[in-house]
Order: structure tokens, then C-alpha cells, then sequence
């Protein structure tokens, strides 16, 4: 936690000292009424969502996105079926991210993704309705994941203020993933997973001043080819390849932002 509070707190300072230098500039450079409606060429339409300028064209931001979730069987009713269970588990996600609006409302960008998740179980007794019973200790599972992306975001502005909007990236992406899982004694197995990917993310945006913005945002859909291939003491076992398409409400892939808009 004390690296997602710094970061925070770089980012908002960053962020104070560029809005006092637009302050300073502001008679000399040209004013872009934000919350304008954007009237499509195509009126023809009865039926339409009203959309109202929320980004500019010509304007830059960088940003960073954090995740992070914590689980204990302290604090926790989960998995009805495990009994004297001990187990804790973390994840941690950040992500950087440059975009430029290249039309009213229209962005693309580049964000870099870096993610841990750590988990451990002291003891657990697995009871199948007292016919079946088994007893596990010292399990550990870690696994890092570092991904590049490109990504075009398309913003509705929702009111005529230019301060809350809707927004959807549609992104490609490259992820490598290394996961290991050992019970008992270390190991030095692991697997690698190598995908490549299409998603959509739609998320929420809220400008509480003008450079600066809040978005909250979660993985809706994803199709990719994955490749994944396991080690022991490092030489390949096994390999697998597969296409996958999924549409859900991914809560693992739900993201909170701060981005500066320059």
C-alpha cells in the first residue's frame, strides 16, 4: 500500500503544478469551451445519445491505474467446504498509461501493465460432507505478469459541463505471465504464459478539476491466443495452445484511476 500512496501523491503534485502553469498561460493560448455538444454530420437520426465535449483535440494525458485486493481466512466466510483453514492472499496491479486525442472525444494511447499476485495457505482441511477429507500445508503460489498495450478510448460527455462522462477502450495486447506453485519444500517448477489479446473496457470519467481526471473502469470482454508452457528444473515438459473468448464481468480486471491532462 505505501507504493500505491506515493505514487498518488507524485501524480497529484504533478498535476497542481501544471493547472498553476495552464493558469499563468491561459491569456495567451486559445480557450476550448468544454461541454459543447458534438453535433455528428449525420442528423438523421431521431433517436440519439446526446455526446458533449469532454476531451479536446490536440490534448495529451498520462496517467496511472492501480489496483489492488487483499484476502484472509481471518475476516473471510469462504469455501463452506474447508475447514481449520490459515490462508492469505494478495494482488497488485499498476499501470501506467500515454494517450492523445486525436479527435473530440477520441484518444488512443499506449499503457504498460505490471501485476503480482502472491498466495499462501498454512493448513486447510478439505471436508466433502465427513465422506471425504483431505489435509493440505505449506502451499505457495506467486506469479508476476508484465504486459505492453495500445488501446483507441472513445469518451460520451454526459453533461454540458464537461466534467462526467462514459468511455470504452478498445485494446491489443501482448501479456507474459510467470506462475509458480509449490507444496511442501521449494520447487523450481513454473509455468509461462504468453497471450495475445483483443478487449473491451468500458469505465466512468470525472473531472474534479480541469486537467484532471478520475476514472473507474472493468474488463467486459476479451478473445486471444494463448500459449502456455511448463518447466521443471528448467527444461520444458509440456505445451499447450488455444483461442479463448470470454464476456463477463471480470472484477480482477476492474481498474481505478488519476490521469493528467495536458
Amino acid at each position: 500500500m505505501e507504493i500505491i500512496r506515493k505514487t498518488v501523491l507524485l501524480c497529484l503534485l504533478a498535476a497542481f503544478s501544471l493547472s498553476a502553469a495552464a493558469q499563468s498561460d491561459e491569456s495567451g493560448s486559445r480557450t476550448v469551451k468544454m461541454g459543447t455538444e458534438i453535433v455528428p454530420k449525420d442528423t438523421t437520426k431521431v433517436r440519439r445519445l446526446k455526446n458533449y465535449l469532454i476531451a479536446s483535440k490536440g490534448e495529451w494525458q498520462c496517467g496511472i491505474s492501480v489496483m489492488y485486493a487483499s484476502f484472509s481466512s481471518d475476516n473471510s466466510e469462504f469455501m463452506l467446504l474447508a475447514q481449520n483453514m490459515s490462508a492469505d492472499a494478495s494482488m497488485l496491479r499498476l499501470s501506467p498509461e500515454a494517450a492523445y486525442t486525436f479527435a473530440k472525444n477520441h484518444a488512443v494511447g499506449a499503457r504498460f501493465t505490471y501485476s503480482t499476485v502472491h498466495g499462501g495457505i498454512d493448513n486447510v482441511t478439505a471436508d466433502l460432507l465427513g465422506n471425504f477429507s483431505m489435509d493440505f500445508s505449506n502451499v505457495t503460489a506467486r506469479s508476476t505478469s508484465m504486459g505492453g498495450y495500445i488501446f483507441e478510448r472513445s469518451y460520451v460527455g454526459l453533461d454540458n459541463r464537461g466534467r462526467v462522462g462514459l468511455y470504452v477502450d478498445y485494446v491489443l495486447g501482448y501479456t507474459r505471465t510467470k506462475s509458480r506453485f509449490a507444496m511442501g519444500s521449494s520447487s523450481d517448477d513454473y509455468s509461462l504464459k504468453k497471450k495475445v489479446h483483443l478487449g473491451l473496457s468500458p469505465g466512468l470519467v470525472y473531472f474534479p478539476m480541469n486537467n484532471i481526471s478520475v476514472q473507474a473502469s472493468i474488463g467486459l470482454a476479451d478473445v486471444g491466443y494463448t500459449n502456455i508452457t511448463t518447466y521443471h528444473e528448467g527444461n520444458a515438459t509440456g505445451s499447450r495452445n488455444f483461442w479463448k473468448a470470454q464476456a463477463n464481468l471480470n472484477v480482477l480486471a476492474l481498474n481505478f484511476g488519476l490521469t493528467i491532462h495536458l
